[in-house]
């Protein structure tokens, strides 16, 4: 019974991190949080909750979200440690930085979420 029960929380562990998620807001042409602090593996999802199109644009050119369009979002799973700077294409006054830990992530009052930077 107690193999059973240690498998179980261990298979359950592992689906917990298959899906992890930070989730960044498009609104008021801001990206919120503006900095987020992410575990290497985790994925990152921008939902444009803005009337208009943005993207979500590596500065480096590693990625490009191509128009994310108003109610619509766009995911990446970050899967190398490092720190990831990225804008809209279409709109320069708008910044992000994505820091990838190698390690976990203690989780703050605002979730998985941690300003940086300040």
């Amino acid at each position: 019974m107690k193999k059973l029960v240690f498998l179980t929380a261990a298979a359950l562990a592992c689906t917990a991190a298959a899906f992890a998620l930070t989730e960044i807001k498009i609104q008021g042409f801001k990206f919120v949080p503006q900095y987020v602090l992410i575990p290497k593996g985790e994925t990152v999802q921008w939902t444009n909750l803005d009337s208009i199109i943005h993207t979500a644009t590596s500065n480096t050119g590693v990625w490009d979200s191509g128009d994310i369009e108003p109610t619509g979002s766009y995911k990446r799973k970050f899967n190398k440690a490092g720190t990831y700077l990225y804008h809209c294409k279409y709109h320069a006054e708008m910044p992000g930085t994505i820091r990838v830990t190698e390690t976990p992530v203690e989780p703050t009052s605002y979730g998985r979420v941690k300003a940086l930077f300040r």
